[in-house]
């Protein structure tokens, strides 16, 4: 009595690949894709303003956000299209279509915090100074926000020096 015949073991990829492509279902797998390397090609600035809707039968509909970007994006589809191809071989995309359309929005890139260097202490002459430059000028308007800017100019000097004292000290001792 012989029990059924065991085979080799296969990786996992290769038996998902090879149930795709007996069910026929490998090029709808392969279509889609597109929406995964949409941003990567197009840049994340397009991504926001312009997404794949449909693809069918290597045309590709594209939904935007307005007619200026449909204008633009017109100007760019071969370039867009040659650059999908390559990254979707052997996937063929034929066409691009635009059309101005609703998608859902992608969330912004978060923009990285700005962070500023320690103000410099000012002394109490440097702002009896600047508090006397400023005298001649009375009460107008615009006297606090000038004598602000002015406190901080010096404060950005002060800084701006020991900049340059810790670089010539680099130079003549040399950096670590």
């Amino acid at each position: 009595m012989s029990g059924p015949a065991w085979r080799a073991p296969v990786r996992m990829g290769e038996a998902v690949a090879a149930a795709l492509q007996k069910l026929g279902l490998e090029n709808g797998v392969r279509q889609h894709e597109v929406w995964q390397v949409w941003a990567a090609v197009v840049g994340p600035q397009i991504a926001r303003q312009a997404q794949p809707h449909t693809f069918s039968r290597g045309r590709l509909i594209v939904h935007v956000t307005d007619s200026v970007w449909l204008h633009q994006l017109r100007m760019m589809r071969h370039h867009i299209l040659a650059a999908l191809n390559a990254k979707l071989q052997p996937l063929e995309i034929r066409e691009i279509v635009l059309r101005v359309g609703e998608f859902p929005a992608i969330a912004p890139e978060p923009i990285p915090e700005i962070t500023h260097p320690p103000l410099a202490e000012l002394t109490k002459e440097e702002l009896a100074d600047i508090d006397a430059a400023l005298d001649p000028l009375g009460d107008v308007p615009f006297r606090n926000a000038l004598q602000r800017l002015w406190e901080r100019a010096a404060q950005d000097a002060k800084i701006g020096q020991r900049n340059v004292k810790s670089r010539q000290g680099q130079k003549r001792y040399g950096s670590l």
